[in-house]
């Protein structure tokens, strides 16, 4: 419908504004508006667009916020609305709408947004709350008249903000109470909103257990247990597990177990095992939870019949897979240049260089730019979480959060910009390197001994009193020996395919004591207590998932040195080269384990 007068519009939303979304209000007023703004009629305008204003925040945890937010040409953010910046014209105006409007979802707007302007005041928070409270029952009957048309959506809404104000200022908190109970007790079970009106708010009630008293709970495991077997028998098995999870939940604040849950809700995970064809990944999840809820309730034979069944799924996992190819001649030949320049140079310049350059690597900036500009270009797959899968089939990583999809990226880059550039140029320097005799064992040991503290004596004393004296040196001596070994040969004999096995095996786990040594050096502790099986206390000292990932390291390395000991060593998404040495998950089939030239 289009209005051209402001009195025809407001007399028409003050019988039908329950009829209506918030973003639909606000789009009466913006072609009102438009239409005043053609007129010259500036003043009118000027309201209209206070109205769209009122009208165009968001509700998020029964807060009002601002629905749109960006940065300008200056790269300044901005929001829009944004109640801060509300005139005092403009809020008088809303202050006015209030005093002679009676429908409830506009005295609910026009109160909320007064009491969290300048104009806070709990009048309007009083008023807001009977508003919303009100919505609801007229909400709940518009349910019911057409329970298809998902009405609970709003009364979710409606309830959760006028909690949110009712415990802002202690007003009609027992109805709240009664409300939220009797909402999730009462409401239309065959209503299309039945589920998540009911999952809704008990967790809500959950996370907010300060504001709810325990007899705020009566009743609501033989809810959740109803409603979730209701699920499970429709085939609904996600929303059967929510239901479940939640009882369970009750159970626990209440003080009682009225349901054997974990067992409803493995029998939930095996059922979305059965309905997904054999080669779905998600079957490999849906069997992992499985299995872990039955070993929960001790159901050993269920768990170890579905770990046959996951055997079985993970042999007929087909990933695809994305090629292209690249002409990298040019930058190898560019590298090979670069290389043989600094061949030129003496063997503890050549060292020095491959120490210390920070152009060898991927600089963690750069990465976190590449990784933005590979999400503006790619947001609908940033939408979904990631997930890494091992070598077996295993899923061994999730990166859901906005965060943890974030430094996926910058390892994604990261792996891209190593294998493309980076390790290309540092195979041609090595190669020269040796080949000019500038890089064998003897120069390293020599610049080690000179130059770090590889060489230095470290002592230290045992439990028994007695000292033992070692350097790094002569730890980390024979797998280099043996690096430089299979390089002599290959360069001698082309054909011949080096062998690093050794050498890697060595180094990659020598690494994590060099860490720790750094770090006790460094003053920083590097055990943990715990306890044991029978609560008695013991100590561990700490792996290297540990040391790298506290904030005492960061004192000791760049973000940029950080970044590549998580690749290399321990990220799941990275390398990992410490986990699978340690824990024999790598083959010599791996391209890791051939040097490429």
């Amino acid at each position: 419908m289009e209005f051209n007068e402001l009195k025809t519009l407001y007399d028409h939303l003050e019988i039908n504004a329950v009829d209506y979304k918030y973003n639909q209000i606000a789009n009466l007023f913006q072609r009102l508006r438009d239409i005043k703004k053609e007129r010259d009629q500036i003043s009118e305008a000027e309201m209209a667009q206070w109205e769209i204003d009122c009208f165009s925040f968001r509700t998020q945890n029964g807060r009002l916020k601002s629905m749109f937010s960006g940065t300008d040409d200056k790269g300044q953010p901005w929001d829009y609305p944004e109640i801060s910046k509300l005139t005092g014209r403009h809020l008088d105006y809303i202050d006015g709408r209030l005093k002679v409007t009676t429908n409830p979802i506009l005295k609910a707007r026009y109160a909320h947004i007064l009491w969290e302007s300048q104009k806070k005041h709990n009048k309007y928070a009083e008023i807001a709350v009977d508003a919303y409270l009100n919505l609801v029952k007229l909400y709940e009957d518009k349910d019911k008249k057409e329970p298809k048309l998902h009405f609970g959506i709003y009364i979710i809404t409606f309830i959760e903000q006028a909690s949110y104000l009712a415990f802002s200022i202690n007003y009609r908190v027992a109805d709240i109470h009664h409300e939220m109970k009797r909402l999730v007790k009462e409401f239309n079970f065959n209503s299309s909103s039945s589920f998540v009106l009911r999952n809704r708010l008990i967790r809500y009630m959950l996370e907010r257990k300060n504001n709810f008293t325990r007899e705020c709970f009566e009743g609501f495991p033989e809810v959740c247990l109803r409603l979730g077997q209701k699920l499970f028998g429709e085939g609904k098995f996600n929303n059967a597990i929510d239901l479940f999870e939640a009882g369970e939940r009750v159970d626990d604040k209440l003080g009682i177990e009225t349901h054997d849950w974990k067992r409803s809700i493995a029998e939930s995970y095996e059922g979305l095992m059965n309905e997904r064809d054999d080669s779905d990944p998600a079957v490999l999840f849906f069997c992992q939870k499985a299995i872990e809820c039955y070993r929960k309730i001790d159901d050993e034979e269920k768990a170890q019949k579905i770990e046959k069944r996951y055997e079985y799924f993970r042999g007929t996992q087909q990933f695809g897979k994305f090629s292209y190819e690249i002409d990298l001649t040019e930058f190898r030949n560019k590298c090979r240049e670069i290389a043989q320049e600094l061949c030129k140079e003496d063997s503890e310049k050549i060292i020095s260089v491959l120490i210390a350059d920070k152009s060898l690597l991927p600089r963690r900036k750069d990465m976190e730019k590449r990784a933005e500009d590979s999400s503006k270009n790619a947001i609908l797959e940033n939408i979904f979480p990631k997930t890494i899968t091992d070598r077996y089939g295993h899923t061994a990583e999730y990166f859901s959060t906005e965060k943890e999809k974030r430094y996926f990226e910058i390892l994604e880059q990261y792996a891209f910009s190593v294998q493309l550039e980076k390790q290309i140029l540092i195979n041609d320097i090595f190669i020269e390197s040796i080949k000019k005799d500038k890089l064998n064992i003897s120069t390293v040991i020599n610049f080690f001994e000179k130059k770090s503290w590889y060489g230095k004596n470290i002592t230290k004393r045992l439990p028994d009193n007695n000292t033992v004296i070692y350097n790094w040196l002569n730890l980390i001596a024979p797998s280099l020996n043996y690096y430089f070994i299979q390089m002599q040969v290959h360069i001698l004999q082309p054909d011949y395919i080096p062998n690093f096995v050794l050498a890697m095996d060595s180094l990659s786990l020598k690494i994590e004591g060099l860490v720790r040594d750094i770090c006790v050096c460094s003053g920083i502790t590097t055990f943990y207590t715990t306890r044991d099986k029978q609560g008695r206390e013991i100590v561990r000292e700490k792996d290297i998932n540990w040391l790298l990932r506290e904030d005492p390291i960061k004192s000791l390395f760049d973000e940029d040195d950080l970044l590549f000991f998580n690749f290399l060593l321990i990220e799941k998404a990275g390398i990992n080269l410490r986990h699978k040495i340690a824990h024999c998950l790598i083959d010599y089939s791996e391209s890791l384990l051939s040097h490429k030239v």
